[in-house]
């Protein structure tokens, strides 16, 4: 088992983690980065805005992952998985050029009682943090 740190642009995409709305986290890419290939079922996802502190964590209940993408397979994954990844049109337009996809599947949130300072000092949107 493996941890994860995964940075949010809005801390809303957060709280609908923490709240059990939102039950898919999807990951696109142009090259193969993380969470591409680097995460399982049964890992932990340390949850953060961007600007905040890390206020939770949630555990993989799945993961798929999806390469060679095209503007087709894109349109396929957004209407499986869309609704519950929760992602206005603006977000799908703009990752219409992805080539990686992965599509994470999240049971367990649990916001914490005490928020963590960030662990990482990097600009990366996901970091492996143990495992």
């Amino acid at each position: 088992m493996s941890t994860h740190l995964a940075v949010f642009r809005s801390p809303k995409t957060v709280e609908q983690i923490l709240g059990g709305k939102k039950t898919i986290e999807i990951r696109f890419s142009q090259t193969r980065q993380e969470p591409y290939q680097s995460v399982a079922r049964g890992d932990i996802i340390l949850l953060k805005g961007s600007h905040g502190l890390i206020t939770g964590q949630a555990e993989i209940d799945n993961v798929l992952f999806f390469s060679n993408l095209d503007t087709g397979k894109i349109a396929r994954l957004r209407q499986e998985y869309g609704r519950e990844a929760i992602q206005p049109d603006k977000y799908w337009q703009t990752k219409a050029r992805s080539k990686y996809a992965s599509v994470i599947f999240l049971r367990r949130p649990d916001r914490f009682i005490t928020p963590l300072k960030n662990l990482k000092r990097d600009q990366r949107a996901w970091a492996k943090i143990t495992g």
